[in-house]
């Protein structure tokens, strides 16, 4: 598995301390910030598609019954750089609204 922005070359091995989570295509809101936020022309994820722990903050996380590290089901991903080293512009934090006034 690997992470599906451009810039990065996370992937999952045994060395690996990234965690890889799906896109939250049940929260459509919370979907569109993400595919926005990735800013992939043309892109759009799939049942397959991931996104590595490198791309969130480290305050939406949570830890689950089993241990496992989850995201919060309000995290949005701002973490991005180029290939040049340049940090990308975040992403937006907010969650995407449907008024056209707060556009």
């Amino acid at each position: 598995m690997s992470c599906c922005t451009l810039e990065c070359t996370n992937r999952t091995s045994k060395k690996s301390t990234h965690s890889f989570f799906r896109f939250p295509f049940g929260d459509p809101d919370r979907l569109d910030q993400w595919v926005l936020n990735i800013r992939r022309n043309t892109w759009t994820p799939n049942v397959s598609s991931r996104l590595c722990s490198a791309h969130f903050e480290s305050h939406p996380f949570s830890t689950d019954s089993w241990g496992r590290r989850c995201l919060k089901n309000t995290a949005v991903p701002t973490i991005f750089y180029f290939t040049n080293g340049k940090e990308q512009q975040p992403g937006r934090k907010s969650r995407v609204s449907n008024n056209d006034e707060d556009a």
